[in-house]
């Protein structure tokens, strides 16, 4: 799964691994914005079907992780 825009791009994987990444488009940006890239694992196996980010107008991330359901 990968849910990007043009500042922020979440990925995961099913072996757990959560990749939150990020790059201001404008190199010149006024509010000093640097890149950064932050990896997670997760004790468990995630759903990378059904993860999926979203960004606040007021810069907030929210990431939902649903675990893989054992079968």
């Amino acid at each position: 799964m990968a849910s990007c825009d043009s500042k922020v791009c979440v990925q995961s994987d099913p072996t757990g691994r959560l990749v939150i990444s990020g790059d201001h488009e404008d190199p010149d940006n006024p509010w000093g914005v640097t890149p950064f890239k932050k990896v997670v694992s997760l004790p468990s196996r995630i759903d990378s079907h059904q993860t999926s980010a979203v960004v606040t107008l007021r810069g907030q991330l929210f990431v939902r992780v649903p675990f893989e359901q054992s079968k």
